[in-house]
Formats: C-alpha cells, sequence, structure tokens
C-alpha cells in the first residue's frame, strides 16, 4: 500500500492517511467478529450499529446522524433486522415512532465487538508504548477539534 513519502500516492494529506488507518484497523476488527461467530457482520453495518443505544434508538435519530432521509436508513436497518441483530418496535410515549433496539444476539455481537476493540488497542498500545499512544491520542483529538 502506497504511503505518503511514495510519489505515486495519488494524494498526499491528513485525510489520506487517517482513512488508510481507520479502514485498516476497521477491517481486522471486522474479521476478528467474523472470526468469533458473526461472519454476516459487514463494515457497512457499522454505520447503523453504532447509533443503537442498549435502550434502544429512534430510527429518525439513526437517520439524522447521517443526514440521511428515514426512508434510506430503512433498508440498512432492515437488513440487520432480517440477520437478527436488530428489532424495530413503537416508541411506548409515541406509537408514530419506531425505535430500533438490539436483540439478544445484536447484544451479543456489541460485546463481542468490545473484546476485539479491546484486543485491538491492546496490540496498537504494545507496537507504539504508551507514551507514542497518548501523543497519538492527543494528536487526533487536537485534528477533531479543528475541524469540529
Amino acid at each position: 500500500m502506497p504511503r505518503r513519502s511514495d510519489p505515486a500516492t495519488p494524494a498526499d494529506h491528513i485525510g489520506v492517511d487517517l482513512w488508510r488507518a481507520f479502514r485498516t484497523y476497521e477491517r481486522a476488527m471486522y474479521e476478528r467478529v467474523a472470526a468469533i461467530g458473526f461472519p454476516d457482520i459487514a463494515v457497512a453495518d457499522s454505520d447503523v450499529l453504532i447509533h443503537v443505544s442498549a435502550t434502544g434508538t429512534r430510527l429518525a435519530d439513526i437517520a439524522k446522524s447521517h443526514n440521511l432521509t428515514k426512508q434510506s436508513i430503512h433498508e440498512r436497518v432492515h437488513s440487520l433486522i432480517g440477520r437478527g441483530y436488530l428489532a424495530l418496535s413503537a416508541d411506548p410515549h409515541d406509537k408514530r415512532v419506531k425505535v430500533v433496539q438490539l436483540t439478544e444476539r445484536g447484544l451479543k455481537l456489541t460485546m463481542a465487538l468490545t473484546k476485539v476493540k479491546q484486543g485491538l488497542h491492546r496490540e496498537a498500545l504494545a507496537a507504539l508504548g504508551a507514551a507514542d499512544m497518548a501523543k497519538l491520542r492527543e494528536m487526533l483529538a487536537t485534528i477533531d477539534a479543528i475541524f469540529d
């Protein structure tokens, strides 16, 4: 994979570096989750799963977090419902509102993802060392603050 110093790299900016690092991390995460029993979960599913709280999240709020319509996020949610990770129900306070909730399988998936992420963090910490890990996190927070 080309690096920034490689003249063949089409773009030389921090966005490419951040994107590449995140995609590599994400790919490792989903490969490991597949290996422990969730082979039908894909990177695209994370866009929905990350927004579903343990107590449930309104479908409209998931769509809003992506700046999408409820109809466009509906397909992704229903794919996860079909695979047994999510359930859709009426909000107990407003029957017109749909709430997305994790099923038992969805809760097991989130626990597996947490374990995998902790393992990946330990690997990165071992490779970088505590001081460089702290500096990396500080630099990422700075980048986040610049563009927030």
